[in-house]
């Protein structure tokens, strides 16, 4: 078995653990976050255990039933006799008479194997929960900046209404617009704020982490979009556990089907036996005999052939290789599902900076001057602003819904460079038979 252990990444993020650990905040990158979970995640270190049981299957598949030991007494002293009986020892061991054993080790390496590939995807799932978390936290974050400001912006023009209608200018409907609208948008940049705590505490459970623990993230979310699109463009549909788990079952199937079919016949039972034999043999007296015999058992399957059994397990091998041939489509289409929808995103952010920016910054220059020559309502230049801070809020929502898409492309893929590779070299029996 080959295991991959990325040591210096792992470093890092155990000092960023330990730090957590003794009350300084951890501060974590995206690829930061993913190696943190990797090592703190309660639920992966429990799952980490199917690897240690299915090993101790193999330990334990493939032994010959222990022997038995047989004694037997037989005295005349019941009816009052002279002595005779007979005493009888044997050692007896049962033999299987077809392959059953060395296919029930099989069975277990593939017990071993599949264990593995189970921590394997759960560990995809977990980078890809981990990394969605942070870059929602990010979203969530920008928004509420983006509510800030157009809170502070309405609030500022709020009181430049107030004063101007102080004076004698202006109205008391763009004072009391303003006030609204500042709060609408303090409003809605603490909804933000709450679901990045929220959110947040989801990060520190799947890193293993405490909520009393401090967390900072170093990433913005235009960083992470670009870390996750590099290696988008880089690599290509490397590997599923899931999909590698699902052919390792149907090697277990069809191990299963063997075994199905070499259990018709059970074991042969040889046994070696000592008899010492008492008897009166007159006129000599008593006399002892000594004996040593073998002792043979054969088993006729002739009512229970397993028949039901093998039927079973034909008819398993044949749902797991449909099941196979399910997963590969899913993920096929799940592969081409990611790449349309990261395209679509992608497409999306790229028209907000070439067409939407500007427009919105010349808009809010032009009305800011306008208001300031006296050529612009104070409420119309609220109502300009607020649209502004719409689209800026929903600027956000396309950032993290890209980066959403590129991480769920990466999930498909198995593209991810911590679960990229499989923890064992040697592939499933179906896999090898492939040309």
């Amino acid at each position: 078995m080959n295991i991959h252990h990325n040591y210096r990444t792992i470093a890092a993020a155990a000092c960023a653990l330990a730090a957590a650990s003794t009350g300084l905040a951890a501060s974590l990158s995206l690829e930061g976050a993913v190696q943190a979970a990797l090592m703190g995640n309660r639920e992966l270190q429990a799952a980490r255990f199917a690897v240690q049981k299915a090993e101790g299957r193999l330990r334990q598949s493939g032994l010959l039933p222990n022997p038995d030991i047989e004694f037997n007494g037989f005295s005349d002293f019941v009816s009052g006799g002279d002595g005779e009986g007979e005493f009888i020892v044997g050692l007896h061991q049962v033999f299987p008479l077809t392959s059953r054993l060395a296919i029930s080790r099989e069975i277990s390496r593939v017990g071993v194997a599949e264990a593995l590939r189970e921590v394997r995807n759960h560990e995809r799932l977990l980078v890809a929960r981990v990394q969605q978390i942070y870059v929602r936290v990010l979203a969530a974050r920008r928004k509420e900046s983006a509510g800030q400001a157009a809170g502070s912006d309405a609030g500022a023009l709020g009181r430049l209404a107030a004063d101007r209608l102080a004076s004698g200018q202006g109205s008391l409907s763009e004072s009391a617009l303003a006030r609204v609208d500042e709060q609408r948008w303090l409003a809605s940049a603490a909804a933000a704020a709450t679901d990045a705590e929220s959110l947040l505490l989801d990060l520190k459970t799947a890193l293993g982490l405490s909520a009393s623990e401090p967390l900072e993230l170093t990433d913005s979310l235009e960083s992470a979009v670009e870390v996750l699109r590099s290696r988008a463009v880089q690599s290509r549909p490397s590997y599923r556990p899931d999909l590698e788990l699902a052919v390792l079952a149907l090697d277990r199937a069809g191990a299963e089907t063997r075994l199905a079919e070499a259990t018709e016949w059970e074991g042969i039972r040889v046994g070696v036996e000592y008899m010492q034999d008492r008897g009166v043999d007159a006129p000599g007296g008593i006399d002892s005999g000594h004996f040593l015999g073998v002792k043979v058992s054969l088993p006729l399957p002739v009512w229970d052939r397993k028949t039901g059994e093998k039927e079973a397990a034909r008819a398993t091998e044949e749902q797991r290789a449909a099941q196979v041939r399910a997963l590969e489509l899913e993920m096929a289409n799940s592969i081409a599902s990611a790449r349309r929808r990261v395209a679509l995103l992608d497409d999306q952010w790229s028209r907000f900076g070439r067409d939407t920016q500007p427009v919105i910054e010349g808009a809010e220059r032009d009305m800011a001057r306008g208001f300031e020559e006296g050529r612009v309502e104070a409420r119309d230049l609220l109502s300009v602003r607020a649209q502004s801070a719409s689209l800026r809020a929903g600027s956000a929502e396309i950032l993290g819904n890209l980066a959403v898409a590129l991480i769920e492309l990466e999930a498909a893929a198995g593209t991810h460079p911590a679960v990229a590779a499989p923890y064992i070299t040697e592939e499933p029996l179906h896999r090898r038979k492939k040309p």
